[in-house]
């Protein structure tokens, strides 16, 4: 990968880097992503390399996104699920022509950034009901992961773009004024009218619907000294950044069905959301990582791309979509062989799309029920088909694995 950098394709090396009691420390790719406010560092959990910092705001925040609190958001996102239905069904279903295909990457774009609005302010951004990328966020943010995933190359010359000392020193003044992330305003706006209607009674707003502002709101007034208001506007963006009637399942029924839990298992590991080594430095008096003695200082990592496609893992066919590989082959009398338990059970431990150790993705259990909702939803409401099934898609690598040209057509089940 360069002259200090090591990428590691083994399966071992996930517990080898990022196992619990190892303490390789973020390298400096992190920083580089985050983003200036006032001319400061607007630091998130993911761009902080300071250990003890993201301890501190990992606990704070932590029971926010267990499995059971994401459950407990399932009425805010069965409402952005029927919104998102109801635009879909009215704009595309049905129809003929160009009036008919659906850019469906971009329209999942939408639903996420709308559900992740209403899980954060109880409030939705309006992407969905405008069909556009509401005051360029969208945009804004893939220019803004580019240059992290380039600049994290060389961190060096970060120094002179983004964090210029210089020019955050003049920003600091007033004299001079950056590019503000478009979100901010929409944050801020959410933030003083929560302080303004509720001050400090958390509990007020809380007893009607607890969103995530309130959590965030709540570990502030708990812990102060850790949770300012900077960290509350920083969290709150994060979430940005990173998620009726009979529309919608219960995520309880959803996460049951074998055969669904086995597509988005196949899914997450042919294409993770992120397409980079997960960097962390190997710590003083070195590490031995796969059988492999490799010197402090080193930057090694894993790529979830990589490994989450390891054929003595996953198969011969680890290339190809297969949720089968995911299900329990049974014996004659019903029950799976203990074989069979332990093949499944070492490729969930492989799985690398949400990292792994200290730093795995806080809202990975937020993630898992918007999906395990809004997949059932889209398949009991419509047939779905591709516009052209001979058109490849095009994937950009940009930090973050995005793709273009996923075109469907959809028509409303009887």
């Amino acid at each position: 990968m360069g002259p200090n950098v090591l990428s590691f394709r083994q399966p071992q090396a996930i517990k080898d880097i990022y196992g619990a009691g190892k303490h390789f420390k973020k390298s400096d790719y992190y920083p580089v992503n985050a983003a200036v406010g006032k001319g400061e560092y607007a630091h998130t959990l993911f761009s902080n390399p300071d250990q003890t910092w993201h301890n501190n705001v990992r606990r704070s925040i932590g029971a926010s996104f267990t499995l059971n609190s994401a459950v407990k958001y399932e009425s805010l996102i069965d409402t952005t699920i029927s919104v998102f239905l109801k635009e879909l069904d009215q704009r595309f279903a049905g129809k003929e022509g160009e009036n008919g295909i659906i850019d469906f990457h971009t329209w999942l774009l939408y639903f996420t950034f709308d559900v992740m609005g209403d899980l954060t302010y109880s409030a939705r951004h309006g992407f969905m009901e405008q069909g556009k990328d509401m005051f360029s966020i969208i945009n804004y943010i893939k220019e803004f992961l580019n240059y992290g995933f380039i600049a994290g190359q060389m961190p060096s010359v970060d120094v002179f773009l983004r964090h210029n000392p210089v020019l955050m020193w003049l920003e600091r003044r007033g004299w001079i004024s950056s590019t503000t992330f478009p979100g901010v305003p929409f944050a801020i706006k959410h933030m003083q009218e929560r302080k303004k209607r509720y001050g400090d009674d958390v509990e007020r707003h809380v007893a009607d619907q607890e969103d995530l502002l309130d959590k965030f709101l709540r570990a502030k007034r708990e812990r102060p000294e850790i949770i300012t208001e900077r960290e509350v506007l920083g969290l709150s963006l994060s979430m940005m950044i990173a998620g009726s009637e009979t529309t919608t399942i219960r995520f309880a029924a959803a996460d049951a069905l074998p055969y669904l839990t086995a597509c988005v298992q196949e899914a997450f590991r042919l294409h993770p959301a992120f397409g980079f080594n997960f960097e962390r430095i190997v710590p003083d008096g070195g590490a031995s990582i796969c059988g492999h003695v490799v010197p402090s200082g080193t930057i090694v990592g894993v790529n979830a791309w990589v490994v989450q496609r390891d054929q003595g893992i996953f198969g011969a066919d680890a290339g190809a979509y297969r949720p089968e590989r995911w299900l329990l082959a049974a014996e004659e009398g019903g029950a799976p062989k203990e074989a069979e338990r332990a093949r499944v059970k070492e490729m969930e431990k492989t799985m690398f799309q949400f990292g792994a150790g200290d730093h795995i993705c806080l809202g990975k259990n937020v993630s898992a029920v918007e999906i395990y909702k809004v997949v059932p939803a889209l398949m009991r409401n419509f047939e779905m088909s591709l516009a052209d099934p001979h058109k490849e898609w095009t994937l950009i690598n940009g930090a973050n694995v995005r793709m273009s040209g996923v075109d469907i057509r959809i028509r409303r089940r009887e």
